[in-house]
Parts: C-alpha cells; structure tokens; sequence
C-alpha cells in the first residue's frame, strides 16, 4: 500500500518538535516475495476491467510515492533507509509485473485514469461508494 501519507505526518510532527521513530513499513522479504505474488495474482483474477484499471492507477501512484522516497533524504531516513525503500520498489515492481500479464490475459489495455484513488486500498479494499461509482466497479465489466 502506498505510505507517503503516513511518511508525511511522520515528518510532520517532527518538525513540530517531535522526534518520531522510523516507520515501520515492512516489504516482502525475498522468501515471502513469491507467495506475496501468488497472492496478489488471485485477487487480480478476481477483479472486473474497472478493478484493474483502478489498480494500474494505484500502483503507479505508489510506484511514485516510492521514488519520491527514495530521492528525498528526509523521507528516507523516516522510511528506514535506501536498502528498505529499495525492497519496496522491487516488491511494487513485481506487482506491476503481474497486473501487466493480468491484461495481457484479458486482451486490455492498461491506461492511468484521472479518477480518484485512495493511497492506502488496493482495488478490492475499496468501501467507499463514491470511488466505486467513479471506476464503475459495480456497473458492467466493460
């Protein structure tokens, strides 16, 4: 999911005059990686065109928040370091990997789309109505 929210306040109430700890955002040890893929592969086969449409938007977003981590020194250090922020983006860009082949499968074409995103759900954790009703995830599957 993406943090940058969560690296924000952090860094926030530091410069309030807190010294807040590192985050703790765990990324996938190279073990746990493929069974993190597998996982991640069945909700993608679960999910309606406009599910996965969602979640090329989302990733990408928190394919950004990522990068902009990493080349922010601050955001880094508040993150646990370069070597943690970089099993973040490998285990992200793994990610991208399987939903690229979950349209291929389907013969769709992935495109960002301007609709809003919530940066801590993937597809199929998205309650709210209003986002659901803007990706049309209980409208057709077209």
């Amino acid at each position: 999911m993406s943090h940058l929210r969560d690296i924000m306040q952090k860094l926030g109430q530091r410069h309030a005059g807190g010294s807040a700890p590192a985050l703790e955002i765990t990324a996938a040890s190279s073990s746990d990686l493929d069974r993190h893929r597998h996982d991640y592969r069945q909700r993608l086969r679960a999910c309606t065109p406009p599910m996965l449409r969602y979640e090329w938007t989302w990733l990408h977003q928190h394919l950004e928040d990522l990068d902009l981590c990493s080349t922010t020194p601050e955001m880094l250090r508040v993150t646990g370091g370069r070597q943690h922020i970089d099993l973040l983006l490998s285990e992200a860009h793994a990610y991208l990997q399987e939903l690229e082949a979950e349209f291929r499968d389907r013969d769709l074409a992935p495109a960002r789309e301007a609709h809003s995103v919530l940066s801590g759900e993937h597809a199929w954790d998205v309650t709210n109505a209003t986002i659901r009703a803007q990706w049309g995830f209980d409208g057709a599957d077209a």
